[in-house]
């Protein structure tokens, strides 16, 4: 015996209340409805009577629709008649909706509805409905909707047409805060970055003036607000166009001009679109690179725009507004939304969606990154080329399978080079208005307060004993943060001893297994060769007289097995001349393996053919006897003056934290020498490291002589 499934009339309601996230996306649906239309232009307006919204109206000048076309595709829940659209050929406009329930949005909103609309060759047709029948009705057929012809037309007159969505009974009461926070997401639907081939003007008003008014525009925030602004086109494989413009406000006058870079600055190695995951059978501590192809995972171009705001106190007391329209416009719309046919994908960019993880990284992150509340973006993408990237039903973003992930990482990727350029420019501004104080943290706030209590305080008794308990937290501080700092040190290295010692243990069990016992004992060796060298890494040590040579020995030891995965020679004149001086061993095994954990790093990263890494000994620096470190990679992609301030890194996709350079840099003051970086031409090389190209990244650890 057959039976059939039966429909409640009530599963209407649970569609409109269930599948529409809120009433503001309820009304925004409607108004993607008239972009589907073909609609110029549509107006969304706000009766109040009393105090109270009564009614929302929503008017649009499209194609309009007849009532055969209301009957058998209005009224048709989950109708696939855009669905069709999409598959025809020379579409002058994509649909924004393919599942054909965006019009249950009206049931969000209120109980009575009333739609009139008009085609060029038809009547005007009317329907009314009260979805308060619905809750009474026993079976779709007995929630019957009259549809209506008007001879004479009601609203469309003139040969004007479109529709008119009337909706009464508000299930919910709009206060001020709903009603900004709508038109914010309607000023929102199309990006404001660039401009619209297809002319869809959205306007929203009310006949009370006072609701909408006082809020700022776009074109007003970034005009007094922005710093840093960056454009780019990813096609492909690659970022095809980059431009990224650090402009200064005219009352930052210290700083003389700002600067662009675009992508014939960029290194070779930032061009490719690459994404960052964890592979089965690898370190998840260590996520593989792979390559993105938006061709292939149908997404087509993307351009994204951003606009970075600065609202550190030192720089943010020069902006020539109001700071409050500024920092309210920022919390209320910072992020970086998703457009398709430059029309809102929501909701991506909304306050409570950080999507792309910016903020998360930040707490991860004490400095060198930004935040949602600091930006301004768009990723602006076309809906024929798009089609991989596939909406939720709930019209709550895409789906997120793997062509979502490789969007993601794909952004990630260009926005970590934007961050970069940010980042160092951040720092030279931040210097230049700190000029007269001392620029690390904590340190430059006590000597501000130093200098407060001895111009403030007038008490000599109470200014003493306020100035000796500063100096006591002073030297507090530095003694923590020299612990600290050999800490991070040993945590920055902690990762490559564990994965060294893991492989070959690995490689030991297997031999042991195969009863390979000469092998066995070789890799015990290696081993306890590994421990030993990086025991010397972490033992306290104290500053005494110290072989230069021994110390690179065993730096190069721990990283032997290192080199050999990587295919990388080693060249080094220690063998042949070694210099005394006096350092702390232990830290100086540390410095020496975090440069080459770097270069180690860039080497991979750019595919550097015939990998080469150089470790020179020489005096040929004035006072000092010192090893110079350096490797055919890429070399630096930001400023040495800045390469040494922590958080701030030059490596792509965050995958630095920006403390080994500042590590190094510290240690090497803490024991009375420096870190130094120079120009291939600075220093004479020896011919074996002119002919092996490892002549970039060139930095020194002078050691003072004796």
């Amino acid at each position: 015996m057959e039976k059939n499934f039966k429909i409640n009339p009530r599963i209407i309601a649970h569609l409109g209340e269930d599948l529409i996230k809120n009433e503001s996306i309820a009304v925004l649906e409607l108004v993607k409805n008239s972009y589907d239309a073909y609609a110029s232009k549509c107006d969304v307006f706000f009766e109040e009577k009393n105090g109270t919204i009564v009614s929302i109206q929503i008017t649009d000048n499209g194609c309009g629709m007849d009532a055969n076309t209301i009957e058998n595709i209005w009224l048709v829940i989950g109708t696939d008649n855009k669905k069709k659209e999409l598959q025809k050929e020379g579409l002058l406009r994509y649909p924004l909706g393919e599942k054909g329930i965006g019009r249950l949005g009206v049931h969000k909103l209120g109980k009575i509805i009333t739609l009139i609309s008009k085609t060029q060759n038809d009547p005007e047709v009317e329907l009314k409905i009260d979805w308060e029948k619905l809750e009474t009705a026993e079976s779709i057929n007995s929630f019957p909707i009259e549809i209506n012809e008007n001879i004479l037309p009601k609203y469309f007159d003139k040969n004007r047409t479109g529709t008119k969505i009337i909706i009464e009974s508000l299930k919910s009461e709009w206060d001020k805060r709903q009603l900004r926070e709508l038109y914010r997401n309607i000023m929102s639907l199309h990006s404001p970055f660039g401009s619209c081939s297809d002319q869809f003007d959205v306007t929203i008003q009310s006949n009370n003036e006072n609701l909408f008014a006082g809020l700022p525009k776009f074109e007003d925030i970034i005009s007094n607000g922005g710093l840093y602004f960056a454009n780019c086109v990813l096609s492909g494989s690659k970022i095809k166009k980059f431009k990224y413009e650090f402009k200064p406000w005219p009352t930052l006058s210290k700083i003389s001009s700002g600067r662009t870079i675009t992508e014939q600055n960029l290194p070779e190695y930032d061009l490719p679109l690459v994404g960052y995951k964890d592979v089965e059978g690898k370190s998840k501590s260590k996520p593989q690179p792979y390559n993105i192809d938006l061709d292939d995972l149908k997404i087509g171009n993307m351009e994204f725009d951003l606009i970075i705001f600065e609202k550190d106190n030192i720089i943010f007391n020069f902006v020539n507004t109001e700071k409050t329209i500024i920092n309210d416009y920022l919390k209320e719309n910072g992020g970086i939304r998703v457009y398709r046919d430059n029309v809102r994908i929501y909701d991506y960019g909304e306050r409570d969606n950080d999507w792309l993880g910016i903020d998360l990284k930040r707490v991860h992150r004490v400095g060198g990154n930004i935040s949602n509340n600091i930006i301004l973006g768009s990723v602006r993408l076309d809906r024929k080329s798009s089609v991989g990237l596939k909406e939720k039903t709930n019209r709550e973003g895409f789906i997120e399978d793997g062509t979502y992930i490789a969007f993601k990482d794909a952004i990630e990727h260009v926005l970590s080079i934007i961050v970069r350029y940010r980042n160092e420019d951040k720092e030279r501004l931040t210097t230049l208005y700190k000029k007269n104080k001392t620029i690390e943290p904590v340190l430059s706030d006590l000597s501000d307060a130093v200098s407060l209590v001895k111009e403030k305080v007038t008490n000599e008794a109470d200014r003493n004993i306020i100035l000796n308990c500063l100096t006591r937290i002073d030297n507090q501080y530095k003694e923590v943060k020299e612990v600290l700092l050999k800490s991070a040190n040993a945590g920055l290295n902690m990762s490559v001893v564990i994965h060294e010692i893991e492989k070959q243990v690995k490689a030991l069990m297997g031999c042991a297994e195969r009863g390979e016992s000469e092998r066995v004992l070789i890799i015990s060796k290696n081993i306890e060769k590994l421990v030993r060298g990086y025991s010397a890494m972490i033992t306290k040590s104290s500053i005494s007289k110290n072989s230069l040579a021994n110390i690179i020995e065993t730096a190069l030891d721990n990283y032997e097995f290192r080199f050999s995965d990587h295919g990388i020679k080693v060249v080094s004149n220690h063998k042949k001349l070694d210099y005394t001086v006096k350092l702390a061993k232990a830290q100086s095994i540390s410095i020496i393996a975090n440069l080459l954990d770097n270069s180690i790093f860039w080497l991979g990263y750019s595919k550097q053919p015939n990998p080469t890494i150089s470790i020179f000994v020489t005096d040929q620096i004035k006072d000092y006897y010192s090893i110079i470190i350096s490797d055919n990679g890429p070399g630096f992609n930001i400023g040495t003056d800045v390469a040494v301030k922590p958080f701030i890194s030059g490596k792509p996709d965050n995958i630095g934290m920006g403390m080994g350079l500042h590590i190094a840099d510290e240690m090497m003051n803490a024991m009375g020498g420096k870190l130094m970086f120079y120009e291939k031409e600075d220093l004479d090389l020896s011919k074996e490291i002119i002919q092996s190209g490892a002549t970039q990244a060139i930095i020194a650890l002078c050691f003072k002589r004796e």
